[in-house]
Formats: C-alpha cells, sequence, structure tokens
C-alpha cells in the first residue's frame, strides 16, 4: 500500500517537473534571454569560448539555450576550488564585475531547468525501481 502511493506521488512529481522543466526552457530562452545576452557581453572576450559559442550557435531557440547553459556555467565553475579559475578562464574573461541582476537572470532560471531534470530522473529511477 505504501510502495502504491510513492508510486503515484513520483509519477506526479516525474509529470510536474517535466513540465516545469520545459517551462524553464521556455522561458530563459525567451525571457531572461535578453539579460543572459547582455552578461554573455560582459564575460566573451574575444576568441574565448563563449563568443565561439555566440557564432556557433546563432540566435535561434536551441542556440539560446546552448548559449544559455554555457553562461551558466562560467558562473558556476568560476566559483569552484582547484579547476574552476582554469576552466573559467578557457570559456571567457569578466573585465569589470558583472552586476548580481545579470546574473541571476543568468543562474536562476536555468539552475531551475535542471533541478527540475533531476527530480524528473529520480522520480524515473525510483518507477522503475519500484516496479
Amino acid at each position: 500500500m505504501l510502495i502504491e502511493k510513492l508510486t503515484v506521488i513520483s509519477a506526479f512529481l516525474g509529470i510536474a517537473s517535466m513540465i516545469g522543466g520545459l517551462l524553464g526552457i521556455l522561458f530563459t530562452v525567451t525571457v531572461a534571454f535578453s539579460r543572459i545576452r547582455l552578461a554573455e557581453a560582459k564575460i566573451a572576450a574575444p576568441g574565448a569560448y563563449l563568443d565561439m559559442t555566440k557564432t556557433l550557435w546563432g540566435d535561434g531557440p536551441w542556440g539560446r539555450w546552448v548559449r544559455a547553459m554555457n553562461v551558466w556555467a562560467f558562473f558556476f565553475y568560476r566559483n569552484l576550488p582547484v579547476i574552476g579559475s582554469k576552466v573559467a578562464s578557457r570559456m571567457g574573461k569578466e573585465d569589470g564585475a558583472t552586476p548580481r541582476h545579470l546574473k541571476l537572470w543568468a543562474l536562476i532560471p536555468v539552475t531551475f531547468t535542471f533541478a527540475c531534470a533531476m527530480i524528473f530522473t529520480m522520480s524515473a529511477i525510483f518507477l522503475v525501481i519500484a516496479e
């Protein structure tokens, strides 16, 4: 009885996280991308990885998502203790301090989408194990 209830909860949680993740991607590539583009312009040094992804992926929906993930990765990786500065220096260079509100526009929607993907994965794993 308890397993059946947990299975139903896990299924609904998986559906909700999948919908939330898709809405997160949609929000990122439409509403948030104008601010992400401003943050990208501040950190994309000429010839660095972020500058190359801008020309490689373009400005379509998929390219916007890839560019948003790369900006997220820059802000995330540069805070890692040992390898963070090396990885971030290959991706781009932050000349001046990027305003906190631009960082948050890049970090929050992508982190929300990644969190939804993790919840979806965990609920799917539980459903497989429970069966």
